[in-house]
Protein backbone atom coordinates (compact mmCIF):
# COMPACT_ATOMS: atom_id res chain seq x y z
CA UNK A 1 0.00 0.00 0.00
CA UNK A 2 2.83 2.42 0.66
CA UNK A 3 4.60 1.58 -2.40
CA UNK A 4 1.09 2.63 -4.15
CA UNK A 5 1.29 5.92 -2.60
CA UNK A 6 4.24 6.54 -2.99
CA UNK A 7 3.88 5.63 -6.96
CA UNK A 8 1.02 7.64 -7.08
CA UNK A 9 3.04 10.92 -5.39
CA UNK A 10 5.93 10.38 -7.85
CA UNK A 11 3.35 10.33 -10.63
CA UNK A 12 1.55 13.40 -9.73
CA UNK A 13 4.72 15.44 -9.21
CA UNK A 14 6.13 14.17 -12.77
CA UNK A 15 3.17 14.86 -14.79
CA UNK A 16 1.66 18.06 -13.59
CA UNK A 17 4.22 19.96 -15.94
CA UNK A 18 3.33 18.35 -19.10
CA UNK A 19 1.52 18.88 -21.65
CA UNK A 20 -1.55 16.69 -21.09
CA UNK A 21 -2.85 16.72 -24.61
CA UNK A 22 0.01 14.05 -25.38
CA UNK A 23 -1.73 11.49 -23.36
CA UNK A 24 -4.43 9.36 -25.11
CA UNK A 25 -7.71 9.72 -24.00
CA UNK A 26 -9.96 8.51 -21.27
CA UNK A 27 -12.80 6.31 -22.77
CA UNK A 28 -16.29 7.91 -21.96
CA UNK A 29 -17.85 4.90 -19.50
CA UNK A 30 -14.90 5.25 -17.23
CA UNK A 31 -16.13 8.93 -16.39
CA UNK A 32 -19.24 11.22 -15.84
CA UNK A 33 -18.64 14.65 -16.28
CA UNK A 34 -21.15 17.32 -16.08
CA UNK A 35 -21.49 21.31 -17.00
CA UNK A 36 -22.97 24.10 -15.56
CA UNK A 37 -22.44 26.98 -17.49
CA UNK A 38 -23.57 30.72 -16.54
CA UNK A 39 -26.84 31.70 -18.06
CA UNK A 40 -25.41 34.82 -19.74
CA UNK A 41 -23.40 34.37 -22.91
CA UNK A 42 -22.89 37.90 -24.19
CA UNK A 43 -23.06 41.35 -22.75
CA UNK A 44 -19.90 41.10 -20.04
CA UNK A 45 -17.82 44.28 -19.35
CA UNK A 46 -13.97 44.39 -18.14
CA UNK A 47 -13.49 43.05 -14.45
CA UNK A 48 -17.09 40.90 -14.72
CA UNK A 49 -16.91 37.50 -13.22
CA UNK A 50 -17.79 34.11 -15.28
CA UNK A 51 -18.93 30.97 -13.15
CA UNK A 52 -18.44 28.05 -14.40
CA UNK A 53 -19.05 24.96 -12.40
CA UNK A 54 -17.83 21.35 -13.23
CA UNK A 55 -18.75 17.84 -11.47
CA UNK A 56 -16.52 15.11 -12.41
CA UNK A 57 -16.76 11.56 -11.18
CA UNK A 58 -14.13 8.81 -12.38
CA UNK A 59 -14.52 5.49 -12.33
CA UNK A 60 -12.24 2.87 -11.30
CA UNK A 61 -9.92 1.53 -11.67
CA UNK A 62 -8.80 5.32 -11.95
CA UNK A 63 -8.46 8.19 -10.00
CA UNK A 64 -8.04 11.62 -10.88
CA UNK A 65 -4.58 13.80 -10.62
CA UNK A 66 -5.35 16.44 -9.06
CA UNK A 67 -2.13 18.82 -9.98
CA UNK A 68 -3.80 18.44 -13.73
CA UNK A 69 -6.46 20.90 -12.60
CA UNK A 70 -6.42 24.91 -13.27
CA UNK A 71 -4.21 26.90 -11.23
CA UNK A 72 -5.34 30.14 -9.43
CA UNK A 73 -4.19 32.98 -11.38
CA UNK A 74 -3.36 31.21 -14.61
CA UNK A 75 -4.27 33.82 -18.00
CA UNK A 76 -5.79 31.89 -20.58
CA UNK A 77 -3.56 31.66 -23.91
CA UNK A 78 -4.98 30.54 -26.82
CA UNK A 79 -1.55 30.18 -29.98
CA UNK A 80 0.53 31.94 -27.67
CA UNK A 81 -1.44 34.89 -26.85
CA UNK A 82 -3.31 36.09 -23.78
CA UNK A 83 -7.36 35.99 -23.92
CA UNK A 84 -7.53 38.47 -21.46
CA UNK A 85 -9.55 35.98 -18.97
CA UNK A 86 -8.14 34.93 -16.05
CA UNK A 87 -9.10 32.06 -13.46
CA UNK A 88 -9.48 34.30 -10.12
CA UNK A 89 -10.89 31.23 -7.90
CA UNK A 90 -11.51 27.88 -7.32
CA UNK A 91 -13.94 25.81 -4.92
CA UNK A 92 -13.04 22.46 -4.82
CA UNK A 93 -14.39 19.62 -3.03
CA UNK A 94 -13.71 16.15 -3.35
CA UNK A 95 -14.76 13.33 -2.33
CA UNK A 96 -13.38 9.76 -2.90
CA UNK A 97 -13.88 9.45 -6.72
CA UNK A 98 -16.09 12.54 -7.26
CA UNK A 99 -15.06 16.38 -7.91
CA UNK A 100 -17.00 19.25 -7.61
CA UNK A 101 -15.24 22.21 -8.98
CA UNK A 102 -16.72 26.26 -9.38
CA UNK A 103 -14.28 28.30 -11.47
CA UNK A 104 -14.49 31.75 -11.24
CA UNK A 105 -12.95 33.03 -14.20
CA UNK A 106 -12.48 37.18 -14.28
CA UNK A 107 -12.19 39.50 -17.74
CA UNK A 108 -9.57 41.45 -18.31
CA UNK A 109 -9.64 42.10 -22.16
CA UNK A 110 -7.92 44.98 -23.38
CA UNK A 111 -8.63 44.64 -27.41
CA UNK A 112 -9.82 47.67 -29.40
CA UNK A 113 -12.21 45.61 -31.28
CA UNK A 114 -15.05 43.65 -30.20
CA UNK A 115 -15.13 40.10 -30.64
CA UNK A 116 -15.56 36.78 -29.18
CA UNK A 117 -13.75 35.44 -26.27
CA UNK A 118 -13.62 32.01 -24.74
CA UNK A 119 -12.09 30.01 -22.19
CA UNK A 120 -9.90 27.36 -23.52
CA UNK A 121 -10.82 23.56 -22.98
CA UNK A 122 -9.01 22.02 -19.77
CA UNK A 123 -7.28 18.44 -19.56
CA UNK A 124 -7.45 16.62 -16.21
CA UNK A 125 -5.72 13.75 -16.41
CA UNK A 126 -6.06 10.33 -14.68
CA UNK A 127 -3.98 7.25 -13.81
CA UNK A 128 -4.62 3.63 -13.71
CA UNK A 129 -3.89 2.69 -10.12
CA UNK A 130 -3.37 -0.91 -11.05
CA UNK A 131 -0.66 0.29 -13.38
CA UNK A 132 0.50 3.42 -12.55
CA UNK A 133 2.58 4.09 -15.93
CA UNK A 134 -1.35 4.16 -17.56
CA UNK A 135 -1.61 8.24 -17.90
CA UNK A 136 -4.58 8.83 -19.66
CA UNK A 137 -6.36 12.18 -20.15
CA UNK A 138 -10.08 13.70 -20.38
CA UNK A 139 -11.28 16.98 -22.02
CA UNK A 140 -13.42 19.77 -20.11
CA UNK A 141 -15.11 21.34 -23.58
CA UNK A 142 -14.40 25.33 -23.81
CA UNK A 143 -16.49 27.86 -23.07
CA UNK A 144 -17.44 31.25 -25.48
CA UNK A 145 -18.94 34.40 -24.63
CA UNK A 146 -18.72 37.86 -26.39
CA UNK A 147 -17.16 41.11 -24.37
CA UNK A 148 -18.95 44.39 -24.58
CA UNK A 149 -17.43 47.03 -27.03
CA UNK A 150 -18.76 49.63 -24.40
CA UNK A 151 -16.45 47.84 -21.86
CA UNK A 152 -13.21 47.71 -24.45
CA UNK A 153 -13.64 51.63 -24.45
CA UNK A 154 -14.17 52.10 -21.01
CA UNK A 155 -11.29 50.31 -20.10
CA UNK A 156 -9.25 52.44 -22.64
CA UNK A 157 -10.49 55.86 -21.69
CA UNK A 158 -11.24 55.71 -18.05
CA UNK A 159 -7.35 56.75 -16.57
CA UNK A 160 -8.31 60.00 -18.70
CA UNK A 161 -11.88 60.77 -17.01
CA UNK A 162 -11.09 60.23 -13.02
CA UNK A 163 -12.02 64.13 -12.41
CA UNK A 164 -12.50 64.11 -8.19
CA UNK A 165 -15.27 67.22 -9.64
CA UNK A 166 -17.37 64.76 -11.72
CA UNK A 167 -20.16 63.47 -10.18
CA UNK A 168 -21.98 60.09 -11.10
CA UNK A 169 -24.10 60.05 -14.25
CA UNK A 170 -27.54 60.42 -13.50
CA UNK A 171 -30.51 58.34 -15.47
CA UNK A 172 -33.79 61.17 -15.37
CA UNK A 173 -36.23 58.62 -14.50
CA UNK A 174 -39.59 61.05 -15.04
CA UNK A 175 -39.93 60.24 -18.64
CA UNK A 176 -39.93 56.33 -17.85
CA UNK A 177 -42.11 56.89 -14.95
CA UNK A 178 -44.66 58.94 -17.42
CA UNK A 179 -44.74 56.27 -19.88
CA UNK A 180 -45.46 54.30 -16.73
CA UNK A 181 -48.74 56.08 -16.32
CA UNK A 182 -49.80 56.96 -19.33
CA UNK A 183 -49.76 53.00 -20.16
CA UNK A 184 -51.57 52.39 -16.62
CA UNK A 185 -54.13 54.85 -17.69
CA UNK A 186 -55.04 53.23 -21.21
CA UNK A 187 -55.01 49.45 -20.04
CA UNK A 188 -57.54 50.53 -17.34
CA UNK A 189 -59.74 52.40 -20.01
CA UNK A 190 -59.16 49.34 -21.99
CA UNK A 191 -60.40 47.44 -19.37
CA UNK A 192 -63.54 49.37 -18.50
CA UNK A 193 -64.32 49.18 -22.43
CA UNK A 194 -64.16 45.13 -22.36
CA UNK A 195 -66.31 44.89 -19.45
CA UNK A 196 -68.97 46.91 -21.22
CA UNK A 197 -68.51 45.10 -23.98
CA UNK A 198 -68.16 41.44 -23.53
CA UNK A 199 -70.36 41.66 -19.91
CA UNK A 200 -73.78 41.17 -20.59
CA UNK A 201 -75.26 41.82 -17.53
CA UNK A 202 -73.25 44.97 -16.66
CA UNK A 203 -75.06 48.26 -16.75
CA UNK A 204 -72.34 51.08 -15.92
CA UNK A 205 -72.98 54.40 -14.75
CA UNK A 206 -74.84 57.27 -17.49
CA UNK A 207 -76.00 54.06 -18.96
CA UNK A 208 -79.84 53.98 -19.85
CA UNK A 209 -81.37 51.22 -18.49
CA UNK A 210 -84.20 49.45 -20.46
CA UNK A 211 -84.48 46.08 -20.64
CA UNK A 212 -82.34 44.97 -18.58
CA UNK A 213 -84.55 45.70 -15.37
CA UNK A 214 -87.74 44.57 -17.39
CA UNK A 215 -85.82 41.43 -17.88
CA UNK A 216 -84.57 40.82 -14.02
CA UNK A 217 -88.46 41.05 -13.45
CA UNK A 218 -89.36 39.09 -15.80
CA UNK A 219 -87.33 36.22 -14.83
CA UNK A 220 -88.56 36.59 -11.18
CA UNK A 221 -91.98 37.00 -11.91
CA UNK A 222 -92.83 33.35 -12.56
CA UNK A 223 -97.13 34.34 -12.32
CA UNK A 224 -96.87 37.08 -15.19
CA UNK A 225 -99.21 36.61 -17.89
CA UNK A 226 -98.12 36.32 -21.85
CA UNK A 227 -100.41 39.75 -22.30
CA UNK A 228 -98.90 41.74 -19.50
CA UNK A 229 -95.11 40.38 -20.86
CA UNK A 230 -96.01 42.02 -24.42
CA UNK A 231 -97.59 45.13 -22.98
CA UNK A 232 -93.90 45.87 -21.21
CA UNK A 233 -91.89 44.60 -23.96
CA UNK A 234 -93.71 46.68 -26.49
CA UNK A 235 -93.76 50.04 -23.73
CA UNK A 236 -90.27 49.94 -23.33
CA UNK A 237 -89.62 49.50 -27.33
CA UNK A 238 -90.88 52.59 -27.54
CA UNK A 239 -89.76 54.15 -24.73
CA UNK A 240 -86.43 53.39 -25.89
CA UNK A 241 -86.99 54.81 -29.41
CA UNK A 242 -88.92 57.60 -28.27
CA UNK A 243 -91.96 56.78 -30.96
CA UNK A 244 -94.76 54.25 -31.35
CA UNK A 245 -92.90 51.09 -33.25
CA UNK A 246 -94.84 48.57 -34.75
CA UNK A 247 -93.80 45.89 -37.63
CA UNK A 248 -94.12 48.79 -40.38
CA UNK A 249 -91.87 51.56 -38.88
CA UNK A 250 -89.42 48.78 -37.78
CA UNK A 251 -87.01 51.38 -39.29
CA UNK A 252 -87.35 54.27 -36.83
CA UNK A 253 -85.75 51.75 -34.50
CA UNK A 254 -82.96 50.56 -36.90
CA UNK A 255 -82.11 54.18 -36.97
CA UNK A 256 -82.20 54.76 -33.19
CA UNK A 257 -79.70 51.79 -32.81
CA UNK A 258 -78.74 50.02 -36.05
CA UNK A 259 -77.85 46.71 -33.45
CA UNK A 260 -81.38 45.99 -33.43
CA UNK A 261 -81.38 44.60 -37.24
CA UNK A 262 -79.58 41.63 -35.82
CA UNK A 263 -82.73 40.54 -34.19
CA UNK A 264 -85.37 41.55 -36.94
CA UNK A 265 -86.59 38.63 -37.52
CA UNK A 266 -87.30 38.14 -33.52
CA UNK A 267 -89.06 41.39 -34.20
CA UNK A 268 -91.11 40.62 -36.39
CA UNK A 269 -92.39 37.57 -34.74
CA UNK A 270 -92.92 39.25 -31.53
CA UNK A 271 -95.83 41.79 -33.34
CA UNK A 272 -97.04 38.63 -34.42
CA UNK A 273 -97.87 37.29 -31.45
CA UNK A 274 -99.02 40.31 -30.09
CA UNK A 275 -101.41 40.73 -32.37
CA UNK A 276 -102.77 37.34 -32.22
CA UNK A 277 -102.88 37.94 -27.90
CA UNK A 278 -103.97 40.95 -27.84
CA UNK A 279 -105.62 42.21 -30.77
CA UNK A 280 -107.28 38.60 -32.14
CA UNK A 281 -107.79 37.02 -29.14
CA UNK A 282 -106.34 33.60 -31.22
CA UNK A 283 -103.19 32.44 -28.67
CA UNK A 284 -103.85 31.03 -25.61
CA UNK A 285 -101.51 31.01 -22.42
CA UNK A 286 -98.32 28.96 -23.41
CA UNK A 287 -95.17 28.50 -21.47
CA UNK A 288 -92.62 28.01 -24.30
CA UNK A 289 -93.82 31.38 -25.52
CA UNK A 290 -93.80 32.96 -22.64
CA UNK A 291 -90.09 32.00 -22.18
CA UNK A 292 -89.55 32.79 -25.69
CA UNK A 293 -90.78 36.45 -25.07
CA UNK A 294 -87.74 36.68 -21.55
CA UNK A 295 -85.26 35.62 -24.21
CA UNK A 296 -86.58 37.81 -26.91
CA UNK A 297 -86.17 40.83 -23.97
CA UNK A 298 -82.71 39.93 -23.22
CA UNK A 299 -81.84 40.23 -26.88
CA UNK A 300 -82.87 43.65 -26.76
CA UNK A 301 -81.11 44.59 -24.10
CA UNK A 302 -78.12 43.01 -25.97
CA UNK A 303 -79.15 45.44 -28.91
CA UNK A 304 -79.38 48.52 -26.53
CA UNK A 305 -75.54 47.76 -25.10
CA UNK A 306 -74.59 46.96 -29.16
CA UNK A 307 -73.91 44.17 -28.75
CA UNK A 308 -74.51 41.76 -31.65
CA UNK A 309 -76.52 38.61 -31.04
CA UNK A 310 -75.43 35.80 -32.85
CA UNK A 311 -77.21 33.88 -35.37
CA UNK A 312 -76.83 30.83 -33.14
CA UNK A 313 -78.85 32.44 -30.42
CA UNK A 314 -81.83 33.80 -32.16
CA UNK A 315 -84.53 31.37 -31.90
CA UNK A 316 -88.00 31.27 -34.17
CA UNK A 317 -90.99 29.20 -32.94
CA UNK A 318 -94.11 28.74 -34.15
CA UNK A 319 -97.39 30.16 -32.98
Amino acid sequence: MLRFIILITCANLVFAFEDPKKYPDLDEEFYTLSITEPSQKVGYHVGDLVQRQIKLTVHEPYVLVEESLPIVGYEKRFRGQLLGITLQNIDKKINKNELDLLLTYQIFTNNVVAKPAFITADYYRVVNKKNPEEVLKLRVPELTIAVSPIAIFGDIKVQEDMSDFRGPVLIEQQQYLNKIYISAAVFIFSLFVLLYVYTKFTILPGFKKTFLPLYRKLKKDKDIKIDEIIKLIHGQINNYSEASIFEKNLKDLYTKNSSFKFIEKELILFFKISNQKLFTKQMKENTSIRDWLISFCFHLHLCEKKIPVKNTDIKLIKI
